[in-house]
């Protein structure tokens, strides 16, 4: 008999996974895949949207023609509660029964963790819909209007996706050089990290100094350790006392698991990140898995201010592809691939010149690290964004990337 298998979201985790375990199971077991939003999204190259290099048809496409292409069928909906010992996901719309379950989610972003924290179209922002790339388009482009201005980017406390506000603060000031107007602005960044590039998994080796070279040479002030004490509509307030001037403000929040998955015990920390084993399937309800931002991973030390694990989109893609021969393995027979053990690898563009930074594995001691800088890295992130859009339309093949 057919297994029923309800992949939640269709983003780098829920998209790979669907289309994975369709090629591993074939078609004698019935696939769905549910989603909150209709199209997927290449999350990285929102900053580019945000400064009008891109837009949004650029990096988006629907996913449900896909989906059905391949056999798989979607349902948009949004779950709300999960119901394990029953097998069932609880949605606004319906309800849905499975045998397995991929839980590839995201994230929910949490803005009560200071006052004025949450985005309001004018001076404050944050980074992570096309929506909300369009809104911070508009409001660079009334401040350079304007001629001038103060600059806030940060990481509050507890914060995880860290790297998109480095990539912001450069490109903001290459944006700026070009248009002739870096010396009417001026650019801070605060940050919950201990140091500059530590990213939540200690760093990358030389990358410190050479993320700290490149905030002295753009004149980019770069604080850490800091707490988000409140924003207002002319300042930024950091625990301690200290406060920002700010014309405009680029923030970002603590994550949520997701809610949907709070209150049943075993299943959940109680941020709503699921717990899962080293195959990335969940202890007490070993038939749920979890992929991508969904999963708990615990920081490796403790710091002075709360910093999260990042989840980065090509390490959900290597758990999406471990959790789905994982499942195909327990239906069918066979052994089963250890889901934390990854590399990660990416590359944070500042317009002019782009970091490539990799360790294998994530977080030290390492077996292998990468930090190098040049333009040469831009333009492959440009390169890949173009293949990996090719991927979500027409089905080119992406390989595993290791180190």
């Amino acid at each position: 008999m057919g297994k029923r298998i309800l992949v939640l979201g269709s983003s780098f985790g829920g998209f790979n996974a669907a289309m994975r375990l369709r090629k591993l199971l074939g078609g004698a077991h019935e696939i769905t895949v549910i989603s909150a939003d209709p199209l997927f999204t290449f999350i990285p190259s929102l900053p580019w949207v945000a400064l009008g290099w891109r837009e949004p048809s650029a990096i988006q496409h629907p996913v449900a023609a896909r989906l059905w292409s391949a056999g798989i069928r979607h349902t948009q909906d949004t779950i709300t509660r999960l119901d394990p010992a029953a097998c069932r996901a609880i949605g606004k719309n319906g309800v849905y029964e499975y045998d397995y379950l991929v839980a590839a989610t995201g994230s929910e972003l949490d803005f009560a963790a200071a006052p004025g924290l949450e985005p309001d179209g004018g001076q404050r922002h944050a980074l992570f819909t096309v929506e909300q790339a369009l809104a911070v388009r508009g409001a660079l482009e009334r401040l350079c209007a304007r001629g001038g201005g103060s600059i806030v980017l940060g990481n509050v406390q507890g914060a995880s996706c860290l790297g998109p506000v480095y990539e912001m603060a450069f490109l903001i000031d290459t944006m700026l050089r070009r248009k002739k107007l870096r010396g009417k602005f001026l650019i801070s960044l605060f940050t919950n990290e201990p140091f500059a590039g530590h990213f939540g998994v200690g760093g990358f080796g030389a990358m410190r100094r050479m993320l700290e070279d490149e905030f002295a040479d753009r004149d980019i002030e770069c604080i850490t350790n800091a707490r988000l004490a409140g924003v207002s509509p002319n300042h930024v307030e950091l625990e301690g006392g200290r406060r920002l001037a700010c014309d405009f403000s680029l923030i970002t929040p603590a994550f949520y698991g997701s809610h949907a998955y709070m209150g049943e015990e075993g299943l959940a920390n109680p941020r709503g990140f699921l717990l899962a084993d080293e195959y990335l399937a969940n202890p007490r309800y070993p038939n749920i898995y979890a992929v991508g931002v969904s999963l708990a991973i615990p920081p490796k030390e403790a710091t002075p201010v709360p910093v999260g694990v990042p989840k980065t989109g090509q390490m959900t893609e290597v758990m999406a592809m471990r959790a789905a021969h994982n499942i195909a393995a327990d239906i069918q027979g066979g052994s089963k691939a250890r889901g934390i053990d990854f590399s990660v690898i990416c590359i944070a563009d500042a317009g002019d010149t782009a970091f490539l930074a990799g360790a294998s594995p994530l977080q030290p001691p390492r077996n292998r690290l990468i930090h190098k800088k040049g333009a040469l890295f831009h333009y492959m992130k440009e390169a890949f964004e173009r293949y990996y859009m090719a991927h979500v339309r027409y089905g080119l093949p992406i390989p595993e990337i290791s180190l």
